[in-house]
Parts: C-alpha cells; structure tokens; sequence
C-alpha cells in the first residue's frame, strides 16, 4: 500500500482528495497546510509520495519540494496545481519534483499519476513538457545586465522567501526589494517571481539546493 502526506492548503480539496485516494486504498499519513509543516511532517512520517500544492503560505511547495527531494531520496513528490505556466514546469523540475498533475484532471488520473512516481517513474503530461521546453527556448538571455545586488535578490527569492524576509537579510526595506524585483522582471522579460529564479537557475546564477549564489 502506497503511504501519502497530502499538501494543500484548501481544506475542501485536500478533504476530497484524501476521500477518493483512501477509497481506492491509498493509505494517507497526514495532511500540512503550509510548506514548513509538509518538510517536517515528511521527516516524522517518510511517506512514500508527497502529494505537493504550489502555492502555500510559509514556504512555496517548490521550494518544500526541494528540501524533500533533497534530504530523502526515497520520497517522491507530485505536484498538484491549478497553474500549468511553463515557469512552474521548470522551477518543479529543478526542486526535483516527480511529476505534475492539474487540479482540472479527473481524480483517475491523479491516482494513476500517484502510482507511477510511487515506483519510481515519472508522471509529467507531454505537451505541457514540450510547452515548457518551447518557453525555455525562447528565454531571453539578458542576465548580463543584472547587478550583483539583483542576483542577492534572485538568490533569496529562490529559496522562497518573502519580500520582508529579503529586506530583513539584506538590510534593506520591503519598498526596496520589490524595486529591485519589478528592475529584475523588466530585465530578464518576465511576468513573475518564479520566472525570475527559473532563469537565474538556468544560467548558472543561482545554486539549485539553497538558491545562493554559486
């Protein structure tokens, strides 16, 4: 039986998912809300599969799916989300994410997709690989242009933290972070934070563990 730690911080999706999975004799762990508790809950209960939403108070699931991935080998994590934005495709990817379902999909298919990351296979859908892929090629490659106080900025924001928690490590105000993030996205030609760090970790600008400079 496949043991799972449901992440999601809307009770009535994370309520239905854990019915249908228990239904078709999943074994569910334990439930977190937010990024920090699924990283410690996957240390107290070493789930086979971590059933991963992205957008989470505390700590990002890309981020929590990183340090997963990080520290236990042997834990799988799919991610489930309502965004299927080629940026996420790859930010998932570089944590080390083992597959991505949409919160749109039949409940079949989320079980279908947990069986095979639970053996060790991959469950990405392949048009949304090649959209991603296709997004990638057409990056823009104008890191050249960023400060190493930008790239400080990128570095933090890859490991998650809020614009406060930027300000707080860098000594500067919450105002100024966000000038240097709005500076960032006008440079590289993207919309989001999540875009940014996807192109500095593309080129080599930020580490893939910790989000530090290398």
């Amino acid at each position: 039986m496949v043991s799972v730690l449901l992440v999601e911080d809307h009770k009535i999706v994370r309520q239905g998912t854990r019915l249908y999975l228990e239904s078709m004799g999943v074994e569910i762990v334990g439930e977190a809300t937010n990024g920090r508790e699924a990283v410690q809950m996957v240390r107290d209960l070493h789930p086979d599969v971590v059933i991963m939403d992205i957008h989470l108070p505390e700590l990002t699931g890309i981020e929590a799916t990183r340090r997963i991935r990080h520290e236990f080998d042997d834990v799988r994590v799919l991610a489930l989300t309502a965004y299927d934005e080629p940026a996420y495709i790859h930010a998932l990817l570089d944590a080390g994410a083992d597959g991505f379902i949409l919160k749109t999909a039949e409940l079949a298919e989320l079980y279908r997709a947990l069986n095979e990351v639970a053996i060790g296979h991959q469950a990405f859908d392949e048009a949304t690989l090649e959209k991603a892929a296709q997004h990638l090629d057409a990056m823009p490659s104008q890191v050249e242009g960023l400060t190493n106080r930008e790239i400080e900025v990128l570095a933090h924001a890859g490991r998650g933290l809020t614009n406060k928690d930027i300000g707080q490590a860098l000594f500067i105000s919450d105002r100024t972070v966000q000038g240097h993030l709005k500076n960032i996205y006008e440079k590289l030609g993207v919309a989001t934070r999540t875009e940014a760090v996807t192109v500095a970790l593309q080129h080599g600008l930020i580490t893939l563990e910790s989000g530090e400079q290398p």
